[in-house]
């Protein structure tokens, strides 16, 4: 509804003026008081924290649900983010354990407790019955209000009026009969015809579903059973075909319980519309949805989202927390990012290599055979270049776009795609379409899957693209975001998956003993993304020593080992850590520079060279993702002794 109301008054801002169209705003910041005033009751003086549960990315309504909490200003929040502790719910962060006071419950009352209600569920929180029921969480909408989305209770809306109000109802109900009253099932057990018979209990959602009531025995369990009268939907005229056609629609409006017995009816709502005459109005079969306007003869209420005038005191208690699921995708969105750029690097560099045709030693072939396994881009067991470049070629054509393939970048831009999903709430718009456009494109160039893969003409501008859009990305990951702890640790996941990565391919070449000719020093020098500098600078030059010095030793190049090494200490020392914690991450790490000194190497012959560095890069590389599993189990998993509450 919020959606439509802001498209619509956009597009006929005119219209949507002089018509007096009453706002949504006031009520929106009503019902975030009415929770907030509740809220504060549990939190006992504190600041209250709400948040908006909902089932997750894999909810068919899961942007609603991001983009309400973005439009509320709330922290989405997963079953999987929250714990109860001593009949209190906790919020995971990358702190540590934060109390939340009101949760504005987007998740269907069977998910929420697989403690007592459905053991299977995985979206739930355990424990959150007990502590509703001691009274520390308070939630909109309250547990066991789903009773209401059962059909059987609109055959007993009249006498429910009459009991709370003394008034009959002002609007008939639809006639409604549940059978497992037995004078309401005599009447209507021979009287099926022009009726329709749905489920008591909605099953698998909140929709309940209909049924053929001549092909079921509803006498076999009544109570099962509800049976409704047929009511002509109202029309609504949709433009299509170039002209207005009457389509069935259905309003749906919505109320605000204030907490003092009243309730306020949001000044607008929501129409449900079929696309053909005989299709449903539900959003799940195809129906579409209509803004409904309330015109006001009065002034239109001007208020705005924003509450009273903050202090300072409410500055520091309101920062947005960043929850350990959160930490944990933009970590692996860090990650992926890197790691899905370094393997398009070296896919470019292998398929260059075997487009050009050129002699390159049997070192270089032998180095580039073992990346592209060792990285994904093959599958193990493929002959390498050197013994069948034609075959190794459509190996590796075949693995770039099977998005099952283990590692291959298909699979990187799906499991980068799904992080970002995860994160709806925090990353912009353009973020998030350019990720998914990314993918999209890259396995549009692959229509024939991994097992037609395209020609190599066409792989390379693919990955050309691929390699600008990255580029993008990185970019707005860099320069677009807040740098909070979420961002702290998506540029340790990016920094350590760099390391990871360039240590693996340096180790790679000195193994192979690559680097002894010029096709195998322009490799490295691509793959670590330094050729222009290191042209600049050694011109004809191409020394061990001299590319240690750029790739290795130099900490003002962001892709030599000393360069990630002290970006990753600066992170690290950010990170919501005290000082014991921060010394036990960096412990993993040299000191200072990359753990080995251009002056170690004074004198020293290309052999020596050779060993201390492929020594330093298997260190290196093994230290990365010893880190990469600590900076896990202190922020996302919250292993015994870190789980202190704020």
């Amino acid at each position: 509804m919020l959606h439509n109301r802001l498209l619509v008054s956009r597009q006929f801002p005119d219209a949507f003026r002089e018509l007096r169209v009453q706002h949504l705003a006031a009520s929106y910041r009503r019902l975030l008081d009415t929770v907030e005033a509740a809220a504060r009751e549990v939190a006992r003086g504190a600041t209250p924290r709400l948040a908006l549960l909902t089932p997750g990315p894999y909810s068919e309504t899961y942007y609603e649900h991001a983009y309400l909490a973005r439009y509320l200003g709330l922290p989405l929040v997963e079953g999987g983010d929250l714990t109860v502790r001593d009949e209190r719910v906790f919020l995971k962060t990358v702190e540590g354990l934060e109390p939340v006071h009101a949760l504005l419950r987007r998740l269907d009352d069977d998910w929420c407790d697989p403690l007592e209600l459905r053991p299977d569920s995985t979206l739930g929180v355990p424990g959150l019955l007990q502590a509703a029921r001691a009274g520390s969480i308070v939630m909109a909408n309250a547990l066991g209000s789903a009773f209401l989305e059962s059909p059987a209770v609109q055959g007993f809306l009249p006498g429910i009026c009459e009991r709370l109000t003394g008034e009959p109802l002002r609007m008939p109900a639809l006639p409604t009969w549940w059978c497992g009253e037995a004078a309401a099932w005599r009447d209507v057990h021979d009287q099926l015809d022009g009726k329709f018979v749905r489920s008591t209990f909605p099953k698998g959602g909140r929709t309940s579903q209909v049924h053929d009531g001549h092909q079921l025995r509803v006498h076999e369990d009544p109570d099962a059973w509800t049976i409704q009268g047929r009511l002509r939907f109202s029309r609504a005229p949709i433009w299509g075909g170039g002209a207005l056609n009457p389509r069935p629609a259905m309003v749906r409006v919505y109320a605000i319980a204030e907490g003092d017995g009243r309730w306020h009816v949001l000044p607008g709502g929501m129409t449900r519309v079929s696309r053909r005459e005989d299709a449903s109005v539900s959003m799940q079969r195809g129906g579409s949805s209509l803004d409904t306007w309330v015109l006001t003869d009065g002034p239109v209420d001007t208020f705005s989202m924003l509450p009273r005038r903050l202090e300072v005191d409410d500055i520091a208690a309101r920062r947005r927390p960043v929850s350990s699921r959160t930490g944990e995708n933009l970590f692996w969105l860090g990650r992926y990012t890197e790691r899905t750029e370094q393997l398009v690097r070296l896919a470019r560099a292998t398929l260059l290599q075997i487009d050009a045709e050129s002699d390159a030693d049997l070192a270089v072939q032998r180095a580039l055979s073992a990346m592209a396994v060792a990285s994904g881009l093959t599958p193990p067991g493929v002959p390498t270049l050197e013994q069948s470049a034609s075959r190794f070629e459509r190996a590796l054509l075949g693995a770039l776009g099977d998005a099952d393939g283990a590692w291959s970048v298909a699979f990187n831009l799906r499991a980068l795609e799904q992080a970002s999903q995860a994160l709806r709430e925090r990353l912009s718009s353009e973020q998030w379409g350019l990720i998914r456009s990314m993918r999209e494109a890259f396995e549009a160039a692959f229509p024939g899957g991994p097992t037609r893969p395209p020609p190599l003409p066409e792989v390379l501008p693919a990955l050309d693209r691929l390699a600008l859009r990255l580029a993008a990305v990185t970019g707005v990951q860099t320069d677009r975001m807040t740098r909070d702890h979420g961002w702290r640790l998506l540029a340790v996941g990016r920094l350590l998956e760099r390391l990871i990565g360039l240590c693996s391919r340096l180790e790679a070449l000195l193994q192979a003993g690559a680097l002894g000719s010029a096709a195998g020093v322009d490799l490295l020098l691509e793959l670590f993304d330094s050729a222009i500098t290191f042209r600049a600078r050694y011109q004809r030059h191409e020394d061990l020593l001299a590319l240690a010095d750029l790739l290795v030793f130099d900490d003002s190049n962001p892709r030599a080992h000393a360069g990630v090494l002290r970006r990753l200490r600066t992170e690290l020392r950010k990170l919501p850590l005290d000082a014991a914690g921060v010394a036990a991450l960096l412990a993993r790490l040299p000191a200072e520079g990359s753990g080995l000194t251009l002056e170690s190497l004074r004198g020293a012959s290309d052999a020596v060279i050779v060993e201390r560095l492929l020594a330093l890069s298997v260190s290196l590389r093994a230290a990365a993702m010893a880190l990469a599993d600590d900076v896990g189990t202190r922020f996302f998993t919250l292993a015994h002794g870190q789980d202190q509450r704020v």
